[in-house]
Formats: structure tokens, C-alpha cells, sequence
């Protein structure tokens, strides 16, 4: 039996879309074991109408502003 493993995870602010995505590689449930790229992208709003973060977002300090 085969078992799907998270193998690391990314998380980052996209300022011009005023967003947060976040990537997670895991290993697929078949023999092969194929590594698989699973990303989740949250939205918080137009950027022109606030061009900064929300405060949980700012205050989380693993991710990156570029």
C-alpha cells in the first residue's frame, strides 16, 4: 500500500494581485512515486484599493514580500 507524503511547502505575497500562495510538493499514491505540485492561491481584494497586506499577513513572519 502506497501512501501520499508531504514533502515541503512554500508560501509567499504577491503584492500586484494582492494575494498569498502557497505551493506544497507531495509524493503520489502510485508504485512510480512521482513527485506532485499542489498550489492554493487566496486573494484578499483588488490591489489598487489597499496596496498593503492585511496584518495577519504581515505579522506571519515564513513569508517572503517581494
Amino acid at each position: 500500500m502506497y501512501q501520499k507524503a508531504l514533502v515541503g511547502a512554500a508560501t509567499r505575497y504577491i503584492a500586484g494581485r494582492n494575494a498569498v500562495q502557497t505551493v506544497y510538493w507531495r509524493t503520489s499514491d502510485a508504485p512510480n512515486c512521482k513527485m506532485l505540485k499542489v498550489s492554493k492561491t487566496f486573494n484578499f481584494g483588488s490591489a489598487r484599493s489597499n496596496g498593503t497586506p492585511p496584518i495577519h499577513v504581515q505579522s506571519e513572519k515564513s513569508i517572503r514580500f517581494n
